[in-house]
């Protein structure tokens, strides 16, 4: 089972080949553990050097 890289959860939903997103956090993440948010345009912004 999956957990989220962001904040732990279980709530994962498989949106892609290697591409999953947290129900709880709302972030997308990858099998490298890149974190991203989701922009309102519906581009990815990395959550890497921004404090997450």
């Amino acid at each position: 089972m999956l957990n989220c890289p962001h904040c732990g959860s279980k709530s994962i939903g498989k949106i892609g080949t290697d591409q999953y997103y947290c129900w709880d956090c709302f972030v997308e993440f990858n099998n490298r553990r890149e974190i991203f948010n989701v922009a309102e345009d519906g581009s990815l912004v990395s959550l890497e050097g921004q404090g997450s």
